[in-house]
């Protein structure tokens, strides 16, 4: 797949869960397809240097935001998007003492490599660089809702539930749960919440 048109969406350590197969569709600035298969296989009719990930169809939800790269676009299943929190939602689970709270994010993708704190490869090189909430978004990509999910007591609901009140903006990071712990059997998108930045006023 060295060409520019026929690719794959996974990176070559990770498969898409079972789940999630018939789900994920990526979108150019010429057409929109739906991937195949565990690895995410998909075939171009018009080269384009930026492709959108979204769920559930062409018009689903935004996930994620590529640059073009021959083999595969290296996707782990993660979810990075900027915006604001527009509701928190507190619920229990079937047959389960569980409480969980759904967050939904209005949004867009971050940028291919946009970087809002340094990995842990990277935290002893100072000064960190100062965030910037503009910069980071993928501002050709329209507004979309996403929900996440994260325990109830998770410290991230404490500044999630600040986000709401203040009408912070939010950067979101996570992952589509894996296939064994069953979210995906009460949710019909379930991102796991990782992290999240607040941005002042």
């Amino acid at each position: 797949m060295n060409d520019e048109l026929s690719g794959q969406l996974v990176a070559s350590h990770w498969r898409i869960p079972e789940y999630a197969l018939d789900s994920l569709w990526l979108e150019t600035e010429s057409e929109a397809l739906q991937t195949t298969g565990a690895t995410g296989l998909f075939e171009l009719t018009v080269p384009a240097p930026m492709l959108t990930l979204r769920w559930g169809g062409d018009s689903g939800p935004a996930l994620a935001r590529f640059r073009w790269q021959a083999d595969n676009l290296g996707w782990d299943g993660s979810a990075r998007i900027g915006g604001y929190v527009d509701a928190l939602h507190l619920t229990s689970l079937e047959r389960s003492e569980l409480a969980v709270a759904v967050l939904t994010i209005g949004g867009q993708p971050l940028r291919p490599g946009a970087v809002v704190y340094p990995d842990m490869h990277a935290r002893n090189r100072v000064p960190y660089p100062v965030p910037s909430f503009e910069d980071g978004l993928a501002d050709d990509v329209a507004e979309d809702v996403t929900t996440w999910l994260a325990p109830e007591d998770s410290p991230l609901m404490t500044l999630a539930q600040d986000a709401l009140m203040n009408k912070l903006r939010v950067y979101c990071f996570g992952h589509l749960a894996a296939a064994a712990g069953g979210w995906h059997w009460h949710f019909g998108l379930p991102i796991l919440l990782e992290s999240i930045t607040l941005f002042a006023p």
